[in-house]
């Protein structure tokens, strides 16, 4: 049963005396969770007689083996060897270009360092299913001609927590900097030597690597993870995708971060799924909208509003009530009015009307007035002041 399992397995041989395949590989292996089989020889003769004991799926090897055969050739005799065999040149940085004319008519993939991770898995993956390596090389360039989306807002992050996550990872990869930034191109966060980086040309560069995820994560299926390792002279520089909406650099000098590749694939996937916890469901929700559905104009708000009250009927219709006149005020008549009183109108004084204004007038009245008022004795009885019974009073 055991041997089973191992011979249905894929079979990759790797071949570099720097052992630096070796690493690429298992790394982007460990990134898409698939069990293989791999073999790491340093030379053509090695990977060879490995081919005729156990055969491939894919063999991977570098331009220069230090050895009589080189990459070219070792690929053109394993696949004399093993037809059906996919085999990757996976190049250095100082080996020799190939023009579009050479790559087409070779029998194999050739790639040069620095290489696109996004490619690369493209061209693994199709070589692990035994598919057409050729074309999961083209592939990328239908990705970058496909029409831009709207992938909605960005989702909210705990800002604080995030940054303790940072930090962290500064610490165990021992990196120069480290940002998290949006696929909006801001930086959100950033933490190390300021300024080592243009972080502005940075994440501008980094921009299609959205795209591309978005477009992985239909092909791969699951929440997909993406690291990407540019390995330069003056800067080595790694990056995660945090989810679908951010992505997280750490950078490194130039002579340190080939070496530093185990490590930071171990904090840095820990490190992103801290991050993708604090985005929760979020991190891998895209709201896609096409940019023609974008440009349709759409219906009016009030012009459907309109349509569809002029399409209900009323559900209940109300009598309109009339409400009686109000009743004209009627007083009282006064009683014991003595009408002639306005017989006497015509005599009246006009000018005298303006003393009721005149102040000086008005403080004269007040002074000669005495300010009392004399009542009789029958007045005082009326108003109780006095009582009636006074000499019976005074005889008790």
């Amino acid at each position: 049963m055991c041997r089973l399992l191992m011979a249905s397995l894929p079979r990759i041989i790797t071949v570099d005396p720097t052992l630096t395949i070796r690493r690429i590989v298992r790394g982007a292996v460990d990134l898409m969770n698939r069990p293989i089989i791999q073999i790491d020889v340093p030379g053509g003769a090695e990977a060879l007689e490995e081919l005729d004991r156990g055969g491939a799926t894919l063999v991977i090897t570098s331009w220069e083996l230090y050895d009589d055969i080189q990459g070219p050739e070792l690929a053109l005799r394993v696949k004399q060897a093993a037809p059906e065999t996919a085999v990757i040149i996976l190049a250095d940085v100082e080996d020799p270009e190939l023009d579009q004319e050479t790559q087409a008519e070779s029998p194999f993939v050739y790639m040069h360092r620095p290489v696109d991770i996004h490619q690369f898995l493209r061209v693994l993956v199709a070589g692990l299913d035994s598919q057409n390596i050729f074309e999961a090389m083209k592939a990328v360039s239908s990705v970058a001609s496909s029409p831009l989306f709207d992938h909605g807002p960005l989702p909210d992050i705990d800002m604080q927590n995030a940054r303790s996550i940072v930090k962290r990872l500064l610490v165990d990869v021992g990196a120069m900097a480290i940002i998290l930034a949006a696929r909006t191109g801001e930086v959100l966060l950033e933490d190390g030597a300021p300024g080592y980086l243009n972080r502005e040309q940075l994440t501008n560069a980094l921009m299609p690597m959205v795209t591309t995820t978005i477009e992985m994560s239909t092909l791969v299926g699951g929440q997909t993870q993406a690291i990407q390792f540019f390995d330069g002279e003056e800067k080595d520089v790694f990056v995660f995708s945090v989810g679908l909406h951010h992505f997280l650099c750490a950078v490194f000098d130039g002579q340190a971060g080939g070496r530093q590749f185990g490590v930071v694939n171990r904090y840095g996937r820990q490190a992103v799924q801290d991050l993708i916890a604090l985005l929760g469901a979020s991190a891998f929700i895209i709201h896609k909208q096409s940019p023609i559905a974008a440009e349709q104009p759409r219906p009016s708000r009030k012009k459907v509003a309109t349509q569809e009250t002029e399409a209900l009927e009323p559900v209940l219709v109300r009598p309109s009530v009339e409400l009686p006149e109000p009743e004209p005020l009627k007083l009282d008549p006064i009683q014991n009015l003595d009408m002639s009183i306005f017989d006497q109108l015509g005599n009246v004084d006009e000018n005298a009307a303006d003393d009721l204004f005149d102040l000086d007038k008005l403080s004269d009245m007040v002074n000669k007035g005495s300010g009392r008022k004399e009542l009789s004795f029958d007045d005082a009885v009326e108003l109780g002041v006095l009582s009636n019974n006074m000499d019976s009073d005074a005889k008790k």
